[in-house]
């Protein structure tokens, strides 16, 4: 993986507020553009005034609009959120190409624009491919105060392709790592939908009463993108608080190897928080998404973050 870039502060012109709008007759939220090289990110903002904000990474091909109990939930316990509709994802142009590298960059950078805009306590937190970003963001980032993986790996464990459906290929994961960039090489457009790489059996397993939306949701990912994540890298140290939450029914990220990849991460603290059911989709159930933003906001307010419940727009 190609390591993220240390970043410059963004020039004060580069962030774009694209329109205002509210989710509820409480919460409002803004959408900004951040424009950075090649890539477009938006981040989608609800402000909360007097509080430190959470950072969040969706899932494969999904977006906020996916979130929203969630989103809301950590905005209620608190926090402001600021959510991300990566480059290629969302409200972003689904266009173009990109690399698992560029989605970190995407986060780095509204990182350092939320800092540009007063943030000094700032949390990150991710679900399913959202949480593999979020422990690169804490890998690379200083400063953060705590991070929160919603299911995750280092991708570079060999047990990480047990994942996908090449999980009978396990002991022959090199040698189709390298027959997969070769093949992005010669066609990095090819689009690769999501049943051709991930179960949606495994996927589903365990799932109970979800709130979510297929607004925006992409249909398929380049070849490029996908070679990029399988062989990133991400350093076990991380530079803040990481506390993993997962379903003990998880059918894609196993226990197992939720355990292993546990056991690899190295912090100031760490802790594994098993969640009761609702298999892979248990970020999208609202009792558990109350739960997570709950269990959160203590260990943040803990470690300096500063909460406020009174939700007075700025």
């Amino acid at each position: 993986m190609e390591p993220a870039r240390k970043l410059q502060p963004l020039r004060q012109d580069s962030s774009r507020v694209r329109e205002t709008h509210r989710v509820s007759e409480k919460i409002r939220i803004s959408l900004h553009n951040l424009h950075r090289d090649d890539r477009c990110p938006t981040v989608e903002l609800w402000r909360n005034a007097g509080a430190g904000v959470i950072l969040f990474y969706p899932g494969s091909m999904l977006s906020p609009f996916q979130y929203r109990p969630l989103l809301a939930a950590l905005y209620e316990s608190g926090f402001a959120v600021a959510a991300l509709h990566l480059t290629g994802h969302g409200l972003s142009l689904h266009s173009g190409s990109f690399t698992f590298n560029d989605l970190l960059n995407d986060g780095l950078d509204a990182e350092r624009w939320l800092r540009g805009l007063g943030y000094e306590t700032i949390a990150v937190a991710g679900h399913s491919q959202g949480g593999i970003l979020t422990l690169a963001h804490a890998a690379v980032s200083q400063g953060l105060t705590a991070a929160f993986p919603v299911c995750g790996v280092l991708p570079q464990q060999k047990e990480s392709i047990e994942l996908t459906l090449f999980r009978p290929y396990t002991e022959k994961r090199d040698r189709l790592l390298r027959i997969i960039s070769s093949l992005a090489a010669r066609i990095p457009w090819l689009p690769v939908p999501l049943v051709a790489y991930l179960s949606l059996v495994r996927l589903l397993s365990g799932a109970r009463k979800t709130v979510s939306s297929s607004r925006k949701v992409r249909c398929t990912y380049p070849l490029r993108y996908l070679a990029s994540l399988f062989n990133a890298r991400i350093s076990p140290q991380m530079n803040c608080p990481v506390y993993f939450f997962s379903a003990v029914n998880d059918a894609v990220f196993t226990p197992e190897l939720t355990v292993e990849t546990f056991a690899l991460i190295q912090a100031p603290r760490k802790k594994l928080f098993w969640l009761p059911g609702g298999g892979h989709t248990a970020a999208m159930h609202p009792p558990f998404c109350r739960y997570i933003a709950a269990t959160a906001a203590s260990l943040c307010a803990g470690l300096g973050l500063h909460l406020s419940t009174k939700h007075a727009e700025q």
